[in-house]
């Protein structure tokens, strides 16, 4: 117990936010968030056409917080997250996500999700007979996402068809300053309903 609180008290010391860190963090222009999408993700990943049309679209948010360790009466930290789309289809759109940190600095996020084992029931893929996770991969980009900044969460809504009666959804928490994967629903079944499971949850969340 001893080794860890020494631990947290220097990497406090190391790592405390200081007012010309914060300071520091200046927001990022629609033009700079653009360009560095387009250096971070070099390739036709995202439809880089459609997505300077849309700059409406982009989006940022100011958070603060402080890491578990740190005594609850100290300064905040501060961290922005940034938001912008990438690809657009018939229902869905995805959406980059940046964050940034005086600490960290700024980094592109990637999402964990789970990797899906589903079986049907022979050719009828109205009838699920099970689904399973193999593990965990990471995305860079979530589907028809949207931060709530009351509940400082991003949510994810995936639709498999038009009218997303088989869809997969993910919520991922801000904890700890990061943000976490803590619940993730599917509805595998194409039958014309709206039947999501929860496949994942974070208990206790």
């Amino acid at each position: 117990m001893k080794r860890r609180c020494l631990l947290a008290a220097l990497l406090f010391a190391a790592t405390a936010p200081t007012a010309d860190a914060q300071e520091g963090m200046g927001k990022l222009s629609v033009p700079q968030l653009l360009e560095l999408a387009k250096a971070t993700y070099s390739g036709d990943i995202c439809w880089w056409d459609t997505v300077e049309a849309n700059t409406e679209e982009f989006g940022s948010w100011d958070l603060t917080f402080r890491y578990e360790y740190e005594a609850e009466d100290g300064p905040d930290r501060i961290a922005r997250l940034y938001q912008m789309p990438c690809s657009y289809g018939a229902y869905n759109v995805g959406s980059l996500f940046f964050f940034q940190t005086e600490f960290e600095g700024l980094v592109p996020l990637h999402f964990a999700q789970p990797e899906l084992d589903i079986e049907y029931d022979g050719d009828d893929d109205a009838v699920v007979k099970s689904i399973g996770v193999i593990g965990f991969q990471t995305t860079y980009s979530l589907v028809n996402a949207e931060f709530d900044e009351e509940t400082r969460t991003i949510r994810s809504f995936s639709r498999w068809r038009g009218i997303a009666d088989a869809s997969s959804s993910g919520t991922w928490s801000f904890i700890d300053g990061h943000f976490v994967l803590t619940q993730f629903d599917v509805d595998a079944s194409y039958d014309g309903e709206s039947t999501p499971v929860t496949i994942y949850s974070a208990a206790g969340r």
